[in-house]
């Protein structure tokens, strides 16, 4: 019985090597004979330059130099080595051979020390104090806003608003209901505030 198990392990190695041969027999057969053959199309291949580190303008000029199409997508990746807002990730990945005027999709690093912004939604002015600190953020002004959606001293909005992502020691901007138009009593801030119905 254990010599048959062996022989069945033996075979699945035989087979995944088998397969693993194939897929790099594969990739030279179409980087030697499908690349010059899009070359003879008339398609200029170029190879992608690394880009990660950069900013996302130095990144795009950089590829674009190279006569491949930048996009930058909006999700943010946690990165170890590479700071916020700088190119955490491309795809094809660097060195990979494509024709020119090939779409480069980058994605900025949120950083090590990035942090959501809580949702303070309905919250009372201590509740919302007490989240932002414990958040790792700061106030950087109070303000009241006419709302029917939520209750005179309640969190109307933040900007930014929940969820987006900031480095620790941001400051957010905080919108206390002040009440409807019909009722509304502007909350002292020490500074006037804009009134909008939302």
């Amino acid at each position: 019985m254990k010599e048959k198990i062996q022989r069945v392990a033996l075979h699945l190695v035989l087979a995944a090597a088998t397969l693993a041969s194939l897929g790099a027999l594969g990739w030279i057969v179409a980087d030697s004979m499908l690349m010059p053959w899009v070359s003879r199309t008339g398609w200029e291949v170029v190879a992608i330059p690394d880009v990660s580190g950069l900013t996302a303008e130095k990144a795009a000029e950089k590829l674009a130099e190279s006569g491949l199409d930048p996009v930058i997508d909006p999700e943010r990746r946690k990165a170890d080595r590479v700071g916020p807002d700088l190119v955490a990730l491309q795809r094809p990945a660097p060195g990979d051979s494509v024709k020119k005027g090939h779409v480069v999709r980058l994605w900025l690093s949120a950083g090590l020390s990035t942090v959501p912004v809580p949702d303070l939604s309905g919250q009372d002015s201590s509740e919302a104090f007490t989240h932002l600190q414990e958040a790792g953020l700061t106030i950087e002004s109070i303000e009241s806003i006419a709302s029917t959606r939520f209750p005179l001293g309640q969190v109307a909005r933040t900007d930014p608003q929940g969820g987006t992502l900031l480095v620790r020691g941001s400051p957010v901007r905080i919108y206390f209901s002040s009440g409807s138009d019909a009722d509304s009593v502007a909350i002292d801030t020490g500074k006037p505030a804009p009134l909008k119905v939302f």
